[in-house]
Protein backbone atom coordinates (compact mmCIF):
# COMPACT_ATOMS: atom_id res chain seq x y z
CA UNK A 1 0.00 0.00 0.00
CA UNK A 2 1.39 3.16 -1.31
CA UNK A 3 1.68 6.50 0.08
CA UNK A 4 -0.79 8.89 -1.46
CA UNK A 5 1.70 10.38 -3.79
CA UNK A 6 2.23 6.59 -4.96
CA UNK A 7 -0.80 6.33 -6.33
CA UNK A 8 -2.73 7.35 -9.10
CA UNK A 9 -6.73 7.56 -8.90
CA UNK A 10 -8.88 7.58 -11.58
CA UNK A 11 -11.62 9.98 -11.20
CA UNK A 12 -15.61 8.96 -11.71
CA UNK A 13 -18.26 11.52 -12.04
CA UNK A 14 -16.00 14.14 -9.43
CA UNK A 15 -16.80 17.70 -10.07
CA UNK A 16 -14.91 18.82 -7.34
CA UNK A 17 -11.58 17.05 -8.58
CA UNK A 18 -12.15 18.45 -12.15
CA UNK A 19 -12.24 22.08 -10.30
CA UNK A 20 -9.13 21.22 -8.71
CA UNK A 21 -7.20 20.48 -11.69
CA UNK A 22 -8.14 23.36 -13.18
CA UNK A 23 -6.55 25.72 -10.16
CA UNK A 24 -3.62 23.56 -10.84
CA UNK A 25 -2.87 24.29 -14.18
CA UNK A 26 -2.32 27.97 -13.34
CA UNK A 27 1.35 27.19 -12.48
CA UNK A 28 2.46 24.75 -14.85
CA UNK A 29 0.81 26.82 -18.28
CA UNK A 30 2.42 27.01 -20.82
CA UNK A 31 3.54 23.43 -20.31
CA UNK A 32 -0.08 22.08 -19.95
CA UNK A 33 -3.23 22.77 -20.81
CA UNK A 34 -4.60 26.53 -19.90
CA UNK A 35 -6.93 26.75 -17.11
CA UNK A 36 -9.88 28.20 -19.37
CA UNK A 37 -9.41 26.07 -22.76
CA UNK A 38 -9.38 23.43 -19.60
CA UNK A 39 -12.97 24.88 -18.26
CA UNK A 40 -14.18 25.24 -22.21
CA UNK A 41 -13.70 21.62 -22.48
CA UNK A 42 -15.12 20.48 -19.15
CA UNK A 43 -18.63 22.59 -19.81
CA UNK A 44 -19.15 21.20 -23.44
CA UNK A 45 -18.22 17.87 -22.89
CA UNK A 46 -14.85 17.45 -24.42
CA UNK A 47 -12.52 16.57 -21.83
CA UNK A 48 -11.00 12.63 -22.64
CA UNK A 49 -13.34 9.87 -21.53
CA UNK A 50 -10.76 8.78 -18.75
CA UNK A 51 -9.06 10.84 -16.20
CA UNK A 52 -6.88 10.24 -13.06
CA UNK A 53 -4.59 12.58 -10.87
CA UNK A 54 -1.60 12.56 -7.80
CA UNK A 55 -2.28 13.97 -5.02
CA UNK A 56 0.76 14.56 -2.49
CA UNK A 57 1.47 13.19 1.29
CA UNK A 58 -1.03 16.37 2.50
CA UNK A 59 -3.66 15.64 -0.46
CA UNK A 60 -3.09 18.07 -2.92
CA UNK A 61 -3.28 17.71 -6.47
CA UNK A 62 -0.11 17.62 -7.99
CA UNK A 63 -0.65 16.18 -11.47
CA UNK A 64 -3.10 14.69 -13.83
CA UNK A 65 -4.01 13.00 -16.89
CA UNK A 66 -6.21 12.07 -19.25
CA UNK A 67 -7.26 9.53 -22.11
CA UNK A 68 -8.76 9.28 -25.48
CA UNK A 69 -7.53 7.48 -27.92
CA UNK A 70 -7.38 10.73 -30.11
CA UNK A 71 -5.73 12.95 -26.51
CA UNK A 72 -4.10 11.72 -24.06
CA UNK A 73 -2.22 14.27 -21.43
CA UNK A 74 0.15 14.12 -18.94
CA UNK A 75 0.64 17.28 -16.51
CA UNK A 76 2.51 18.37 -13.46
CA UNK A 77 5.34 20.76 -12.77
CA UNK A 78 8.13 20.04 -15.61
CA UNK A 79 10.52 18.62 -13.27
CA UNK A 80 8.29 16.36 -10.73
CA UNK A 81 9.69 12.78 -12.49
CA UNK A 82 7.98 10.70 -9.65
CA UNK A 83 4.37 12.08 -11.35
CA UNK A 84 5.81 12.34 -14.44
CA UNK A 85 6.84 8.51 -14.46
CA UNK A 86 3.18 7.71 -12.24
CA UNK A 87 0.86 9.58 -14.82
CA UNK A 88 2.93 8.09 -18.04
CA UNK A 89 2.41 4.49 -16.33
CA UNK A 90 -0.95 5.03 -16.30
CA UNK A 91 -1.70 6.21 -19.85
CA UNK A 92 0.49 3.34 -21.00
CA UNK A 93 -1.71 0.63 -19.40
CA UNK A 94 -4.69 2.78 -20.19
CA UNK A 95 -3.62 2.38 -24.63
CA UNK A 96 -2.95 -0.43 -24.01
CA UNK A 97 -2.14 -2.25 -27.76
CA UNK A 98 -4.19 0.56 -29.07
CA UNK A 99 -3.27 4.38 -30.50
CA UNK A 100 -3.21 7.40 -28.95
CA UNK A 101 -1.69 10.71 -29.25
CA UNK A 102 0.16 12.11 -26.27
CA UNK A 103 0.71 15.83 -26.26
CA UNK A 104 4.53 16.37 -25.40
CA UNK A 105 5.02 20.35 -23.95
CA UNK A 106 8.18 21.64 -23.93
CA UNK A 107 10.01 21.15 -21.01
CA UNK A 108 8.24 17.47 -20.67
CA UNK A 109 11.66 15.63 -21.57
CA UNK A 110 11.08 13.03 -18.64
CA UNK A 111 7.70 12.66 -20.93
CA UNK A 112 8.97 12.50 -24.29
CA UNK A 113 11.93 9.90 -22.90
CA UNK A 114 9.49 7.62 -21.74
CA UNK A 115 6.85 7.93 -24.97
CA UNK A 116 10.35 7.48 -27.12
CA UNK A 117 11.33 4.05 -25.26
CA UNK A 118 7.99 3.24 -25.74
CA UNK A 119 8.68 3.16 -29.08
CA UNK A 120 6.40 6.63 -29.60
CA UNK A 121 7.33 9.39 -32.69
CA UNK A 122 6.83 12.63 -33.05
CA UNK A 123 3.30 13.97 -35.46
CA UNK A 124 3.83 15.79 -38.09
CA UNK A 125 2.01 18.84 -36.68
CA UNK A 126 3.19 20.40 -33.80
CA UNK A 127 1.54 21.21 -30.73
CA UNK A 128 1.50 24.60 -31.23
CA UNK A 129 -0.67 27.83 -30.01
CA UNK A 130 -0.07 31.91 -30.58
CA UNK A 131 0.19 34.87 -28.46
CA UNK A 132 -0.18 38.48 -28.30
CA UNK A 133 0.84 40.82 -25.33
CA UNK A 134 -2.26 42.17 -23.29
CA UNK A 135 -2.53 45.93 -24.54
CA UNK A 136 -4.80 48.29 -26.53
CA UNK A 137 -3.44 48.06 -30.38
CA UNK A 138 -6.00 50.31 -31.39
CA UNK A 139 -8.21 47.63 -33.50
CA UNK A 140 -11.61 48.69 -33.61
CA UNK A 141 -14.54 47.05 -35.18
CA UNK A 142 -16.01 48.31 -38.69
CA UNK A 143 -18.86 51.23 -38.66
CA UNK A 144 -21.56 50.54 -36.43
CA UNK A 145 -20.52 47.19 -35.65
CA UNK A 146 -19.85 46.85 -31.75
CA UNK A 147 -18.21 44.50 -29.54
CA UNK A 148 -19.73 44.31 -25.50
CA UNK A 149 -19.78 42.01 -23.15
CA UNK A 150 -23.29 39.43 -23.66
CA UNK A 151 -26.03 41.39 -21.96
CA UNK A 152 -28.19 39.56 -19.07
CA UNK A 153 -31.12 37.95 -20.79
CA UNK A 154 -29.17 37.55 -23.77
CA UNK A 155 -27.95 34.12 -23.13
CA UNK A 156 -29.64 32.24 -25.55
CA UNK A 157 -29.09 34.78 -28.10
CA UNK A 158 -25.57 33.91 -28.04
CA UNK A 159 -26.34 30.15 -28.01
CA UNK A 160 -28.06 30.90 -30.91
CA UNK A 161 -25.17 32.96 -32.47
CA UNK A 162 -22.76 30.81 -31.67
CA UNK A 163 -24.06 27.79 -33.39
CA UNK A 164 -24.80 29.59 -36.56
CA UNK A 165 -20.72 30.71 -36.27
CA UNK A 166 -19.70 26.78 -35.69
CA UNK A 167 -22.18 24.85 -38.23
CA UNK A 168 -19.87 22.26 -39.40
CA UNK A 169 -20.80 22.84 -43.15
CA UNK A 170 -20.14 26.52 -42.73
CA UNK A 171 -15.98 26.12 -41.00
CA UNK A 172 -13.68 27.46 -43.30
CA UNK A 173 -12.14 23.97 -44.29
CA UNK A 174 -9.42 23.96 -46.92
CA UNK A 175 -8.45 21.73 -49.88
CA UNK A 176 -11.60 19.75 -49.98
CA UNK A 177 -11.26 18.50 -46.44
CA UNK A 178 -15.48 19.84 -46.02
CA UNK A 179 -16.81 17.67 -48.41
CA UNK A 180 -18.77 15.30 -47.04
CA UNK A 181 -20.26 17.07 -44.21
CA UNK A 182 -23.64 16.50 -43.28
CA UNK A 183 -25.06 20.08 -44.52
CA UNK A 184 -27.93 19.31 -41.22
CA UNK A 185 -25.21 18.79 -38.97
CA UNK A 186 -25.29 21.35 -36.31
CA UNK A 187 -22.65 22.43 -33.47
CA UNK A 188 -23.45 20.55 -30.06
CA UNK A 189 -23.26 23.85 -28.09
CA UNK A 190 -26.38 24.45 -26.08
CA UNK A 191 -27.93 26.30 -23.13
CA UNK A 192 -26.88 23.77 -20.72
CA UNK A 193 -22.75 23.89 -22.01
CA UNK A 194 -23.80 27.55 -21.97
CA UNK A 195 -24.74 27.37 -18.11
CA UNK A 196 -21.77 24.89 -17.28
CA UNK A 197 -19.42 27.91 -18.73
CA UNK A 198 -20.58 30.47 -16.61
CA UNK A 199 -20.33 28.21 -13.70
CA UNK A 200 -16.62 28.15 -13.82
CA UNK A 201 -14.30 29.72 -11.72
CA UNK A 202 -12.47 30.89 -14.36
CA UNK A 203 -15.40 32.64 -15.90
CA UNK A 204 -15.79 36.33 -16.42
CA UNK A 205 -18.80 37.90 -17.65
CA UNK A 206 -17.07 41.38 -18.68
CA UNK A 207 -15.01 38.68 -20.94
CA UNK A 208 -17.22 37.15 -22.37
CA UNK A 209 -17.88 38.94 -25.50
CA UNK A 210 -20.79 39.24 -28.61
CA UNK A 211 -19.98 41.95 -31.46
CA UNK A 212 -23.61 43.25 -32.11
CA UNK A 213 -24.32 43.67 -36.23
CA UNK A 214 -25.88 47.12 -37.16
CA UNK A 215 -28.89 45.53 -37.14
CA UNK A 216 -29.02 44.82 -33.84
CA UNK A 217 -27.95 40.64 -34.11
CA UNK A 218 -25.18 39.06 -32.76
CA UNK A 219 -22.40 38.45 -35.63
CA UNK A 220 -20.11 36.93 -33.82
CA UNK A 221 -19.15 35.67 -29.79
CA UNK A 222 -15.94 34.42 -27.99
CA UNK A 223 -14.58 34.05 -24.42
CA UNK A 224 -11.79 35.04 -22.85
CA UNK A 225 -10.49 33.14 -19.95
CA UNK A 226 -8.51 35.30 -17.65
CA UNK A 227 -6.39 33.37 -15.33
CA UNK A 228 -5.22 35.48 -12.19
CA UNK A 229 -2.58 33.66 -10.76
CA UNK A 230 -0.45 33.44 -13.85
CA UNK A 231 -1.43 36.34 -16.13
CA UNK A 232 -2.12 34.46 -19.19
CA UNK A 233 -5.70 34.52 -20.60
CA UNK A 234 -6.86 31.89 -23.22
CA UNK A 235 -9.81 32.86 -25.54
CA UNK A 236 -11.87 29.82 -26.66
CA UNK A 237 -13.97 29.87 -28.43
CA UNK A 238 -14.55 32.69 -31.38
CA UNK A 239 -17.13 32.83 -34.04
CA UNK A 240 -17.91 34.96 -36.94
CA UNK A 241 -21.25 34.54 -38.29
CA UNK A 242 -21.22 33.72 -41.73
CA UNK A 243 -22.77 36.40 -43.10
CA UNK A 244 -20.27 39.32 -41.41
CA UNK A 245 -17.49 37.26 -42.41
CA UNK A 246 -14.32 38.93 -44.58
CA UNK A 247 -15.18 41.87 -42.60
CA UNK A 248 -12.03 41.49 -40.09
CA UNK A 249 -14.15 41.17 -37.28
CA UNK A 250 -12.47 38.00 -36.12
CA UNK A 251 -9.21 39.64 -35.87
CA UNK A 252 -10.89 43.10 -34.38
CA UNK A 253 -12.44 40.48 -31.72
CA UNK A 254 -9.20 38.83 -30.43
CA UNK A 255 -7.20 41.94 -30.63
CA UNK A 256 -10.60 43.79 -28.67
CA UNK A 257 -9.82 40.75 -26.13
CA UNK A 258 -6.12 41.41 -25.70
CA UNK A 259 -7.31 45.23 -24.57
CA UNK A 260 -9.88 43.95 -21.63
CA UNK A 261 -7.28 41.65 -20.80
CA UNK A 262 -5.06 44.34 -20.61
CA UNK A 263 -6.90 46.21 -18.23
CA UNK A 264 -7.99 43.32 -15.96
CA UNK A 265 -3.84 43.19 -15.29
CA UNK A 266 -3.34 39.94 -17.60
CA UNK A 267 -0.11 39.94 -19.67
CA UNK A 268 -0.54 37.45 -22.50
CA UNK A 269 -3.43 36.21 -24.58
CA UNK A 270 -2.84 32.54 -25.44
CA UNK A 271 -5.13 31.25 -28.99
CA UNK A 272 -4.79 27.22 -28.61
CA UNK A 273 -4.25 27.04 -32.39
CA UNK A 274 -2.06 24.91 -34.80
CA UNK A 275 -1.97 25.05 -38.27
CA UNK A 276 -3.72 22.73 -39.47
CA UNK A 277 -3.72 21.95 -43.41
CA UNK A 278 -7.30 21.14 -43.59
CA UNK A 279 -8.25 24.19 -41.60
CA UNK A 280 -5.83 27.07 -42.31
CA UNK A 281 -7.98 30.34 -41.82
CA UNK A 282 -8.24 30.70 -38.32
CA UNK A 283 -4.26 30.45 -37.88
CA UNK A 284 -3.39 32.56 -40.90
CA UNK A 285 -6.39 35.06 -39.58
CA UNK A 286 -5.09 35.60 -35.99
CA UNK A 287 -1.45 35.48 -37.50
CA UNK A 288 -2.34 38.53 -39.89
CA UNK A 289 -3.45 40.61 -36.22
CA UNK A 290 0.13 39.93 -35.18
CA UNK A 291 -0.44 37.06 -32.95
CA UNK A 292 3.06 35.39 -32.45
CA UNK A 293 3.32 31.50 -32.91
CA UNK A 294 4.49 29.32 -30.21
CA UNK A 295 6.41 26.44 -29.75
CA UNK A 296 4.91 24.54 -27.34
CA UNK A 297 5.85 20.94 -27.93
CA UNK A 298 4.66 18.15 -30.13
CA UNK A 299 2.01 15.24 -30.01
CA UNK A 300 3.64 11.74 -30.08
CA UNK A 301 2.07 8.43 -31.20
CA UNK A 302 3.08 5.20 -31.53
CA UNK A 303 5.21 4.40 -34.25
CA UNK A 304 3.21 1.98 -37.16
CA UNK A 305 3.73 -1.77 -36.41
CA UNK A 306 5.57 -3.81 -38.93
CA UNK A 307 2.92 -6.51 -40.53
CA UNK A 308 4.16 -9.96 -39.44
CA UNK A 309 5.78 -12.28 -42.17
CA UNK A 310 3.70 -15.03 -43.41
CA UNK A 311 4.99 -18.10 -43.31
CA UNK A 312 4.69 -20.17 -46.50
CA UNK A 313 2.17 -23.27 -46.63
Amino acid sequence: MGTPADVVTELADDPDAVREIGRALSAWFPASTHPGGFAWEASTGQLPERMAVVRDGAGALIGWAAFSTDDARVECAPDDDATTDLLAAWILDAAGEGRTSVAVHRGQGRLRGILADRGFADEAIPLAGLRHPARDTGARPPAEYRIRPVAEGEEQAKVDAHRRAWKPVELPFTDGSGDGIDPDAESPFDADDYAAMRAAPVYRRELDLVVEAPDGSLAGTCTAWLDEASGWAELEPLGIVPEHRRRGLAQTLALDVCRRVGELGGHDVFINASPLPYYRAPWDAYVAAAFVPMERGTRMRPRARSARPTLAA
